[in-house]
């Protein structure tokens, strides 16, 4: 495992001196005099569900620490001191403001980045979202920047509910106005993109080979490039180190491996198509905990199904589709199949969350270095209400998140919280879509 260890500030840097340059290097955990020298690495995740949330069966009556815990909270029983609730965040964003229809995709297209999104079948335009600010500035310590997942298959051409583009729809990571970051939904194709499986015996000879090429051709030609240096003009001379920093950075690209997992210790097989929904589900959550313990990746977002989704759950019991069903006039039938929808979710989030608490990284619990928000960008989907969010923190965000409270915000925008995620992950910035401040207190 490549477990990469960061630094608490410049003071503890070590540093490589040599024919005048100094390379500042990473903290290691041999050569660390005391283990508060050593900070592990923290991660990032973020999960959406769609249309809406039953609220009353979802948000804690009681603010504060040891919040009660209603009906859809229920499977989190054993997960309580491990997250918050939050209560009280809005998206201005995805409101109308004069576009007419179109909820379900201006709540997704919104969701990790505060912008209202053009109404448009064939022009994108969106924000970059918080998962790609932090990917931005923190993926290139990793094999991947970030790890985009989803059990339904993105669409990027189309219109989707009123003449929005599908892509909203359909993706929730934004690289920037026009770039979404296409989920995979295949968990063998996505564990075969991030993963090399090791047997465990010699390296073989190819990988010899391999590790030989890695070697940087800059190392031979080191010597040499002092001699000709002394014989360029300065301009030359200039342009020369151009040119192998060019090639430095090319041969950094070149030579990033897949982290190797040891084949006995996998816990299960990544199909392509695993046998149900409830499996399906649980099979990607298995990959972000696998992909976040082997430091494939400390961002990850996950749709767990598409806003505006229309899936049917005859396995719990439930008739009709989700979406329909979401529009329920207050038929008391179809907010109880609702709910059973809404607490099977929840217990696939305590899936995902348990997996994150049983795998220690140096002795450290993943959840506990870990923040995942979870929730989506519609509070009453009988009404499209785009405020008071149904939105979850979990994790202790490497000990910079305090879980086990209820807090509750006056229409502060999510993307204030967000600001404050990325604060606390290491890569703060200054402003995220229609944010006006800044939420710390989590």
């Amino acid at each position: 495992m490549n477990n990469l260890l960061t630094q608490r500030g410049p003071s503890r840097r070590n540093f490589l001196k040599g024919a005048g340059v100094a390379l500042m290097l990473p903290q290691f955990a041999s050569l660390a005099k005391d283990k508060k020298d050593i900070e592990p690495p923290k991660r990032m995740a973020f999960l959406h569900v769609p249309n809406g949330i039953i609220m009353d069966k979802w948000t804690p009556k009681k603010e504060g620490a040891n919040f009660d815990l209603p009906q859809t909270l229920q499977p989190l029983k054993d997960l309580r001191g491990d997250f918050s609730m939050i209560s009280g965040l809005m998206h201005d964003k995805a409101k109308s403001n004069g576009d007419g229809a179109g909820d379900h995709v201006r709540a997704s297209g919104t969701f990790l980045t505060g912008i209202q999104v053009l109404k448009s079948a064939k022009t994108l335009r969106n924000g970059i979202s918080v998962d790609q600010v932090a990917a931005k500035k923190m993926g290139h310590q990793t094999y991947l920047p970030s790890l985009e997942l989803s059990s339904q298959e993105a669409r990027l051409t189309g219109s989707c509910d009123n003449g929005y583009s599908c892509a909203y729809r359909f993706n929730i990571s934004w690289a920037g106005p026009k770039q979404p970051m296409v989920p995979e939904t295949s968990p063998e194709l996505a564990f075969n993109r991030i993963f090399t499986v090791w047997d465990g015996k010699k390296v073989s000879k190819q990988q010899a080979l391999v590790n030989q090429r890695k070697k940087s051709v800059l190392d031979f030609l080191r010597e040499s490039s002092f001699d000709l240096k002394r014989k360029l003009g300065k301009e030359d001379v200039e342009k020369l180190n151009q040119y192998y920093a060019s090639l430095r950075q090319f041969e950094k690209r070149m030579q990033k491996e897949k982290p190797k997992i040891l084949a006995s210790k996998l816990k299960r097989e990544f199909k392509s198509k695993p046998g149900n929904f409830k499996e399906y589900l649980d099979t990607l959550s298995d990959l972000i905990v696998l992909a976040f313990e082997a430091d494939a990746t400390r961002i990850c977002s996950f749709i767990i199904s598409d806003e505006g989704s229309n899936r049917s759950f005859p396995e719990l019991g439930v008739k009709g589709g989700h979406h329909s069903l979401s529009h329920h006039l207050n038929d008391k039938n179809k907010i109880k199949d609702l709910e059973k929808i809404d607490k099977f979710f929840t217990e696939r989030l305590a899936y995902f969350l348990k997996g994150l608490k049983d795998t220690k990284v140096d002795g450290v619990s993943l959840l506990d270095q870990s923040m995942v928000l979870y929730g989506c960008a519609i509070s009453d989907g009988n009404r499209h209400d785009h405020e008071n969010l149904p939105i979850l923190l979990a994790g202790k965000g490497g000990g910079t998140i305090k879980p086990g409270i209820h807090h509750k915000y006056k229409k502060a925008p999510l993307c204030n919280m967000f600001l404050g995620m990325l604060e606390k992950f290491g890569t703060p910035t200054k402003s995220l879509g229609d944010s006006n401040g800044i939420i710390r207190d989590f």
